[in-house]
């Protein structure tokens, strides 16, 4: 597929037959997801073949130096077998009982019998505003999956009872008989696909013959068929929701969803979090705090959501039809979330709800304090320093440097729009500064003003480093706008960047013999971090640190450490973890025991002033 709107047209041309030839399109589907399966397969069966083949040349000519040829094709068999034998992580939260819940667990099961739909062995309270049903297969392609029902209890806390079933009804009609099992099929399918794609690298160069042109091709097309029908399931969702409780119901609980959640993202964190600068420690009931937010939403606030959220389009980035379209296919009106009293968590939860709102509390409070604390301290020391620079810049000139960071405290304290005729004055004074075009170009584009393109592209054109965030940048600015031929060259470079990452790792995981080494050529004032975190090693006697060259990002200086430990002390891979882990975040190194690797440490050693550590 060679750029959006190709894809997108194939997308449009899947769902015309889906909708004129529904039977058809299945048949398409199925048959295009067994030409996969089937390829794969084959690929597999080849290299099982094709690595007895050369066990039976090795034992007729009895030469060990064949050995070599079987392991490519066996390994190669088992990361085929490995990607279509796959285990996903299941979904966190709260598991809840229906001792512990029995009003809900009825609810449930009630909704579920009206949609027909297969039971869930799981059911999870979690923080978060929304729910889902998650199917998490055990036996990988062969499927039997486990069903969780995933609750956020914000939902329940912020909606009325009878809005909770009609979501309820959507999430489980999912799993409704008439189109489960072909869907949760395709989806497997699809994960077997993800997977392979993500393993596939290291693979290209022996078999691009036989993979990277066929997954070319066939990836994109089965990816938008089956896209075609995870969207028609969330309207046929939307229909089981309509039919279990009324088409009002329905749609007041879509427009509830999606308002709020658009509240939550574009006002409530800025505000929530904007607290850290005038207070050191975080709220001591973060959760509660969140909730009644949520349900004492102002009025002109859910008006001014739901008015965002009814302009967006339907994408192709989620498969999740937009707002509008829903309401549309469900004929109902988008109403203005009303306040209410009786929320489903009273009535479905009841006394429970109070010890579930206290365990979350707990938990927030803990997971944002630390956070919290330094979003505290950088505030109140971006403060300090915008009240120097202004007092500064009013007597003199400041420096470059100065007026950069005139700029950034200007920003973080008071805004884009505040920062942006500072940033005019330096690029003024300094046309190559990439870092304040990148910055200018960012705050003008959150102001949709597509004058902030050029500078992004600027950015970009003098800093290497900008290529990414830019592209980033770029392409979610015109894939929101609909304008997806302005998407690809942006979809194109980061796809460059991803692939040179990949590659990067791959060639930074190892050490070869073919590999330069030189001097690490770090500055005294850089090298202090190192030692600091060294010495806190326990048991590490002596470092010796060099520079590696590298083909793959070389502007990201590559480094080997050789430790050394006590001589009758057992090394571990966490200790050695527990080493790379502590060095500077910005640094891509290689932590190698001398003890085990005596030639890499050998080599390493020989190069001038390479010890760096001696205890």
């Amino acid at each position: 597929m060679r750029s959006l709107e190709e894809y997108r047209d194939l997308i449009d041309r899947a769902e015309a037959t889906a909708v004129a030839h529904p039977f058809l399109y299945k048949v398409q589907l199925s048959l295009l997801a067994a030409l996969g399966i089937g390829y794969v397969l084959a690929l597999a069966v080849l290299g099982i073949g094709g690595a007895l083949f050369v066990v039976g040349l090795l034992l007729a000519a009895k030469s060990l130096a064949l050995i070599k040829l079987a392991l490519l094709p066996l390994a190669f068999a088992y990361f085929l077998a490995r990607a279509l034998w796959f285990k996903l992580p299941p979904p966190q939260g709260r598991r809840v009982t229906a001792v512990e819940l029995p009003a809900l667990f009825a609810e449930i099961e009630q909704v579920r019998r009206a949609v027909k739909a297969k039971p869930v062995h799981v059911v999870l309270i979690t923080p978060d505003f929304n729910a889902a049903v998650v199917q998490v297969p055990r036996l990988g392609l062969l499927g039997l999956p486990k069903r969780y029902l995933v609750i956020g209890l914000p939902l329940l806390a912020c909606l009325p009872p009878y809005q909770v079933r009609a979501v309820l009804a959507h999430e489980l009609g999912h799993l409704a008989q008439n189109h489960a099992y072909f869907s949760n099929w395709i989806y497997r399918i699809r994960e077997t696909w993800y997977r392979i794609l993500e393993g596939m690298p290291a693979y290209r160069k022996s078999f691009s013959g036989l993979l990277t042109r066929f997954f070319d091709w066939y990836a994109p097309y089965f990816n938008a068929y089956s896209f075609v029908l995870a969207r028609a399931n969330e309207y046929q969702a939307d229909r089981e929701s309509a039919r279990v409780t009324s088409r009002e119901d329905a749609g007041d609980a879509l427009v509830a969803v999606y308002a709020k959640s658009e509240y939550i993202e574009s006002r409530f964190w800025g505000e929530f979090y904007g607290r850290a600068e005038k207070q050191p420690e975080p709220p001591q009931q973060p959760f509660s705090e969140y909730i009644t937010a949520l349900r004492a939403t102002p009025a002109q606030h859910s008006a001014a959501a739901l008015a965002a959220v009814l302009k967006r389009e339907t994408g192709l980035h989620d498969t999740h039809p937009s707002l509008r379209d829903r309401l549309n296919a469900l004929s109902a009106v988008p109403n203005i979330p009303l306040p209410f009293q009786l929320s489903a968590a009273h009535v479905l939860l009841k006394d429970k709800r109070l010890e579930l709102m206290h365990e979350f509390n707990q938990v927030w409070r803990e997971s944002i304090s630390g956070p919290w604390k330094e979003r505290h301290a950088f505030l109140q020391e971006t403060a300090d320093k915008l009240a120097q620079f202004t007092a500064r810049a009013a007597k003199r000139r400041l420096t470059e440097g100065e007026h950069w960071d005139y700029a950034c405290a200007t920003e973080t304290l008071k805004g884009g729009r505040a920062a942006l005729p500072l940033l005019d004055a330096l690029l003024a004074r300094a046309p190559g500064h990439a870092a304040a075009y990148y910055a200018r170009g960012r705050i003008l584009l959150e102001d949709n003003q597509e004058r902030g393109v050029d500078d992004v592209e600027r950015a970009m054109q003098l800093d290497e480093s900008a290529r990414e965030s830019g592209s980033q940048l770029l392409y979610t600015y015109f894939y929101s706008r609909n304008q997806l031929a302005r998407c690809d060259k942006y979809r194109h470079i980061l796809s460059q960047v991803a692939r040179e990452r990949q590659l990067a790792n791959m060639e930074r995981a190892t050490l070869k013999r073919k590999d330069v080494l030189e001097p690490y050529a770090i500055a005294a004032a850089g090298l202090t971090s190192w030692m600091a975190a060294l010495v806190q090693q326990p048991g590490l006697k002596r470092a010796w640190l060099a520079r590696r060259q590298v083909a793959h990002l070389a502007a990201v200086p590559a480094y080997v450490l050789i430790v050394e430990f006590g001589r009758f002390e057992w090394v571990s891979d966490a200790m050695l973890n527990a080493v790379a882990a502590s060095l500077p975040g910005d640094v891509s190194c290689l932590v190698l025991h001398g003890a085990t690797h005596p030639a890499a440490s050998r080599r390493v050693k020989r190069v001038a002033g390479s010890l760096i550590f001696s205890r």
